[in-house]
């Protein structure tokens, strides 16, 4: 994997690495929600919320749709925010590959 990839997967670490981007994940990673609601539920003030929004937005992992006057956002990237998800709760598998438990502990010697 070249180094320009590494960066980018940085970049989107960095980008959901903030408690108000999670939590906005966790409201929209069952359905649609318009910018008020977001806001009522998580109570955070409009200016902050949009800018929270537009990184999400601007990484791709969510988009927009306007119902009448309201912009709605939901996630376009399900599977990737229900394995993040997963992964936070601790629900992550424990169950080691079956060709990976085969393998024998290497003996430590003192020379190694």
């Amino acid at each position: 994997m070249n180094f320009r990839v590494l960066e980018k997967k940085a970049e989107l670490l960095a980008v959901l690495a903030h408690p108000t981007r999670l939590a906005i994940l966790q409201t929209l990673k069952n359905s649609t929600r318009c910018v008020s609601d977001i806001q009522e539920l998580l109570d955070i003030h409009q200016p902050n919320l949009s800018q929270h929004l537009l990184l999400l937005k601007q990484a791709g992992i969510i988009d927009c749709c306007r119902k009448g006057q309201f912009r709605c956002y939901y996630v376009c990237k399900p599977t990737m925010v229900d394995a993040l998800m997963e992964f936070l709760s601790g629900k992550y598998p424990t169950k080691i590959p079956d060709d990976i438990s085969q393998m024998k502990p290497k003996k430590v010697t003192a020379n190694s």
